[in-house]
């Protein structure tokens, strides 16, 4: 007999020796009645050897009133009770004590063949459900790889996009302005040596734009995907410069807490842009030559050589024939960075070019600003004239001050500084006076004009220093020049 719980009755699930007619199976008994629902409900087991004088039994139906004896043990595990198996006789005293220890060990072995087979079919029905999530799973999983897989050609197709874009503006970045023909001669130069490894030796004054040379021969060149890392060489003490150029060891010195990447390694695959050169002290020199000719560093402290891929470019305000033949720099060293050497011409040398530059400068500002302004010709004849010994930065710098304080959105004269209306004559001695013949007003107004440079345009102290009162510099001042005077 199972139990239904539900119903809080029993059920007849198996029998033997009971005529169908008599009782069926599925038949039902309450576990309050008999010596079945005895054993159920105290899960111990019964036996009855005269049924007629056991107060506890109970015939199962009304034809089922043959039984003389009877006895009932518990199927049952440590969790719950699965039901009862009963054996009746029509005999007295059929049974004894040993056969009842038998039917309750055969019920023990029912209660693991039940439980076997229940947890049989719940993994049947488990298995059954992970397969069926599985299949939905691996289906959500195939469409998610799907939908990746469409996005990642997506992106692909971007990625080319946006790479042509970037690289068409890094070309207009790395461009620099002007038509002149100096600076046509020195770009094609540098984009015919761009491809190769070939060191290459920048030459220039300051504010010349050595550093964008550099960056464009690095950008077209194979490395252009590696990293593209500077350095200005002027800037650090030779010791610092080693560890920056080269890396550490951990404890190689005081301070040095834990191991350092210098930048040649940073830079391996890529290139390596010493700016400023020509500072270099002679120990640091000695390092970086060794580097060119073996293709390898040590680290400070370091005793493995490590091999490095790195392409040098190095550029300098310097005259280094000059310095070589003073002794102040290696010639070996020398030969070595200058494989190629590029000439960055001076403004002054390419002043058709300003136009574009100022263009250039108004419309992209660093400091932000108003970007709609315009310069009148007036003013750019000035700024075309004048000889920019900071050369484009100088220039830069020029522009960003006007446009900020300028007022209007045209630039007129009067906008523009004092030293580049009036530019100074330098190195002018008495003798060159003389053979140049200069007139005294040419010398009065360079003097006065170099007094109010130097005085940075305050007119009280330029005439305090110059020994004159203020309304006699602002009428010199006028006649020097009949525009509008900044005050």
């Amino acid at each position: 007999m199972a139990p239904r719980q539900a119903k809080n009755e029993l059920v007849l699930t198996a029998h033997a020796g009971y005529e169908e007619s008599k009782m069926q199976m599925g038949h039902r008994w309450s576990v309050d009645q008999g010596i079945l629902g005895c054993v159920f409900r105290n899960q111990k087991s019964h036996l009855s050897l005269n049924t007629s004088e056991d107060p506890l039994f109970v015939p199962a139906s009304p034809e089922a009133n043959r039984t003389k004896s009877e006895m009932a043990a518990p199927v049952r595990t440590r969790e719950a009770i699965l039901g009862v198996l009963d054996i009746e006789s029509d005999q007295l005293k059929e049974f004894c004590e040993f056969d009842l220890g038998v039917l309750e060990t055969i019920a023990n072995q029912f209660a693991v063949a039940i439980t076997n087979a229940r947890l049989y079919e719940e993994s049947k029905s488990f298995n059954k459900l992970l397969n069926q999530k599985v299949r939905e799973k691996t289906e959500e999983l195939n469409d998610a790889n799907e939908k990746i897989l469409e996005q990642q050609r997506q992106l692909k197709k971007e990625n080319i996009t946006l790479k042509k874009m970037i690289s068409h503006q890094r070309d207009e970045q790395l461009r620099p302005v002007g038509e002149s023909g100096a600076l046509k001669s020195l770009l094609a130069m540098v984009d015919k040596i761009a491809p190769t490894n070939a060191t290459a030796l920048i030459q220039g004054e300051s504010g010349t734009g050595k550093e964008l040379v550099a960056r464009r021969l690095h950008e077209r060149s194979a490395r252009a995907d590696k990293p593209y890392v500077t350095i200005n060489c002027g800037a650090l003490q030779e010791t610092l410069l080693e560890s920056e150029l080269f890396g550490h060891e951990k404890g190689s010195f005081t301070g040095a807490h834990q191991q350092k990447i210098g930048l040649v390694e940073t830079a391996d695959g890529g290139t390596l842009f010493l700016d400023e050169i020509g500072e270099l002290g002679p120990g640091i020199q000695a390092k970086i030559l060794r580097f060119l000719q073996e293709g390898e560093i040590y680290r400070v402290g370091g005793k493995r050589a490590l091999k490095v891929d790195v392409r040098i470019i190095s550029a300098t305000n310097k005259d280094l024939e000059r310095e070589v033949r003073d002794g102040q720099f290696r010639e070996d060293l020398f030969y070595r960075i200058n494989t190629i050497t590029l000439r960055v011409p001076p403004l002054r040398k390419r002043k058709e070019d300003i136009p574009l530059l100022v263009d250039s400068f108004l419309k992209n500002s660093k400091y932000g600003g108003n970007s709609s302004k315009m310069i009148s010709p007036q003013a750019m004849l000035l700024l075309q004239e004048y000889d920019w010994p900071g050369n484009i930065r100088e220039l830069q710098n020029v522009i960003e001050r006007i446009k900020i304080l300028a007022e209007g959105d045209f630039i007129q004269p009067e906008d523009i500084r004092y030293n580049i209306q009036f530019p100074v004559r330098t190195n002018i001695s008495i003798l060159d006076l003389n053979m140049s013949g200069i007139s005294l007003e040419d010398l009065e107004k360079t003097h006065i004009l170099k007094t109010l440079d130097f005085c940075q345009g305050n007119k009280t102290k330029a005439a305090m220093a110059l020994g004159i009162t203020i309304k006699t510099l602002y009428n010199k001042l006028h006649r020097f020049s009949p525009e509008k005077i900044e005050n």
